[in-house]
């Protein structure tokens, strides 16, 4: 049983904050966008309306891909299934008495989705019709995790949470304290090899044994020291990393680690704040700061290898590698492909006027994105050729 009480959270959008954190109180304005040198581009294969994100509301909807078809969903309740290859719609449900706010995430015959009630809720994935729904006692912001015999669920009261993807039984849970004020920020679970790794606003990352719930290590990777609550806020971003046994987390205010995933020792660390989270390929990290500098870093080492500092304060998605590229969308429709080698800038494509706060997927040398007003558009690409 979960009680209905849990600690009021103080949600700041990132703009209020940068605000807040300025000393003149003025919110840093976006850069203007950089030349467009036209080296790469992206072509698009289909596009669909497939309903809101929720506007400007910090909410976890994002396309999940798996077996070929791409899952989203809306605020208002709308799921539904697309062919990746050619955007055909498979199936579509309207989840009813239901505002989502995080998912899909799909596996072990389901997709799974949170909502501002405090439920989970599991359709079929082969058809959409409703398999079960569970309450959870608060918010779920951001999507859950799937692994064989388990749904993991993190919840903004701070709740860990396993549940059974057969009947939705709850399983076990694991507690975490947040803080009184919090960037509100989908920070989804990762399961890799039966262990569930989540980052908490309380600058926590921890591990935890996915059947049983047992938590095998807490690393604190940041640390508030301010004077006051907003100087405090060190939440994890919301994508963590997994590569050959290690962890990679980035916080706000904090830092950015590389974690030994079996003991949760730290390896190395840079000081660094981002929000949205990282990505990997088998030689970098690549993370978007607070200022929207884009960072690739040794994925070993964690030595600095290239920054992209043009795209100032247009509050970047987490960026995605795409073949011989890195790719982040930003808060005016825009995707930004950059050579993720060196960090050159080498164009744009956009895909609607409203923001691209979830990083784009990819799958089979197809990128996919989603912006707040519900525009999905699959995109392939086609390179420049010639000298640069």
């Amino acid at each position: 049983m979960h009680s209905n009480r849990f600690t009021l959270l103080l949600v700041m959008s990132f703009a209020t904050l940068l605000s807040a954190c300025s000393s003149t109180g003025n919110v840093p304005s976006p850069s203007s966008l950089p030349p467009n040198p036209h080296k790469a581009r992206l072509v698009l294969s289909w596009s669909h309306d497939v309903g809101g994100g929720g506007g400007n509301q910090l909410l976890g909807l994002a396309p999940s891909v798996a077996g070929g078809e791409v899952f989203v969903a809306a605020a208002g309740g709308r799921v539904a299934a697309y062919k990746v290859t050619n955007g055909r719609l498979v199936w579509q449900h309207n989840v009813r008495h239901a505002r989502l706010s995080g998912g899909p995430a799909v596996g072990a015959g389901i997709v799974a989705l949170g909502t501002r009630e405090g439920n989970v809720v599991a359709l079929e994935a082969s058809n959409g019709r409703p398999k079960w729904r569970h309450f959870v006692g608060s918010p779920v912001i951001t999507s859950p995790a799937i692994a064989p015999g388990i749904v993991a669920v993190k919840t903004l009261a701070g709740n860990l949470i396993g549940l059974d993807p057969a009947s939705g039984a709850e399983l076990w849970v694991v507690s975490e304290s947040p803080p009184s004020l919090t960037l509100r920020y989908d920070i989804h679970p990762l399961i890799v090899k039966g262990i569930i790794y989540a980052g908490f606003a309380n600058g926590k990352v921890i591990a935890v044994h996915a059947l049983t719930g047992k938590v095998l290590w807490r690393r604190q990777v940041a640390v508030g020291r301010g004077s006051n609550p907003i100087a405090n806020l060190v939440d994890v971003g919301g994508v963590l990393g997994y590569a050959a046994g290690d962890l990679y987390a980035v916080t706000y205010q904090g830092r950015l680690a590389a974690i030994d995933a079996a003991s949760g020792q730290i390896l190395w660390s840079r000081k660094l704040s981002s929000y949205t989270g990282l990505t990997l390929d088998a030689a970098r990290v690549y993370v978007d700061d607070t200022e929207g500098r884009m960072h690739a870093f040794d994925l070993v080492t964690g030595v600095p290898d290239w920054v992209y500092t043009k795209l100032a304060y247009r509050r970047l998605s987490a960026a995605v590698p795409f073949g011989p590229l890195v790719v982040a969308g930003d808060f005016w429709g825009w995707l930004h492909l950059l050579d993720r080698s060196n960090g050159r800038y080498l164009g744009r494509v956009r895909v609607g006027d409203r923001a691209i706060r979830m990083p784009p997927v990819v799958v089979n040398h197809v990128l996919m994105a989603l912006t707040n007003g519900g525009t999905l558009a699959a995109y392939r690409l086609s390179l420049r050729t010639g000298k640069r």
